[in-house]
């Protein structure tokens, strides 16, 4: 049963319409020229201000489709806007104007650094950073302290032995591909602390490949990061049996014949580069030349 108000049942009214008028008609864009600069609107950061944005701009949430009419609130008296940083300091005007403010400061480029070689050559370390600008109750990401510096080891000041005890110490934060160093470092909570971890760490490691312990003088053949012919057992091995076959006496005479070179080359190949189809065809290859085994 429908219950009557005013004398009208209530499945009978009909929803008033209100005229949408402007709430804010002395507002400062209604008086804005279309071609004005906008550099001088909005000069330098700011709280969003709905009366100086002549944007239909709109943030919030609707729980519903009767809410609103569902849409998002409009910037008339709307937190939402206020809440989060916006970005329009930055728009391409304000750049433009910003770079030809500072370009007098600027100095020329270094006529020294012409490639990209040059400037490896002259600063070896690169450190990379990341910031990170997202909508949120908080402008800091964890993510951002993360700082990664990198490095090649031919830039620095190690010998042979230095430079083996040098990647020793790095373990996979060395990349034999490429010679480079990365040590990535995230351990503190602010980006400068890490950075300045990241060099202690790199000094570290360069001080102490530098120094030689007593213990280093003991180092044998399987303690060696990549196979050395000249120290090898293999080498001696091969001389003899060749010098065998060729009735000499002279183990540097065996070593300059070119099956020997041959299988020096494809026995270094072997350890320094791993085994696979190729490397052992030849290896095989070298020894038969040696053992002077035809085969068909």
């Amino acid at each position: 049963m429908n219950k009557k108000k005013d004398g009208v049942p209530f499945d009978q009214r009909v929803r008033k319409a209100y005229k949408r008028i402007e709430r804010d008609q002395f507002a400062r864009y209604n008086k804005m020229p279309t071609d004005q600069d906008w550099t001088n609107v909005w000069p330098t950061y700011s709280m969003f201000k709905q009366s100086a944005v002549p944007l239909p701009v709109r943030q919030g949430f609707v729980k519903n489709l009767s809410e609103n009419e569902g849409l998002p609130p409009e910037k008339y008296g709307n937190v939402e806007l206020i809440k989060i940083p916006n970005f329009l300091h930055l728009t391409p005007p304000h750049i433009k104007k910003q770079c030809a403010a500072i370009k007098k400061f600027c100095t020329p480029w270094p006529k020294e650094l012409k490639t990209d070689q040059d400037c490896e050559t002259h600063f070896p370390v690169e450190i990379t950073s990341s910031t990170y600008i997202y909508d949120g109750p908080n402008i800091r990401d964890d993510r951002a302290r993360v700082v990664t510096l990198k490095i090649k080891l031919s830039s620095l000041d190690l010998d042979k032995r230095a430079y083996n005890k040098f990647i020793k110490l790095a373990q996979n934060r060395y990349d034999p591909s490429t010679d480079t160093l990365t040590i990535i470092a995230d351990r503190c909570p602010y980006r400068n602390q890490n950075e300045d971890y990241a060099n202690y760490l790199l000094t570290t490691l360069y001080l102490e490949s530098k120094q030689c312990e007593d213990w280093e003088s003991e180092i044998t053949e399987e303690d060696m990061l990549e196979f050395k012919w000249e120290h090898s057992k293999s080498k001696q091995n091969i001389l003899n049996t060749v010098s065998k076959i060729e009735n000499l006496t002279d183990t540097q005479k065996a070593a300059d014949l070119k099956e020997v070179k041959d299988y020096k080359e494809n026995l270094t190949k072997i350890f320094n580069q791993g085994e696979n189809d190729l490397n052992l065809s030849e290896y095989k290859q070298s020894v038969l030349n040696i053992l002077k085994i035809k085969t068909a």
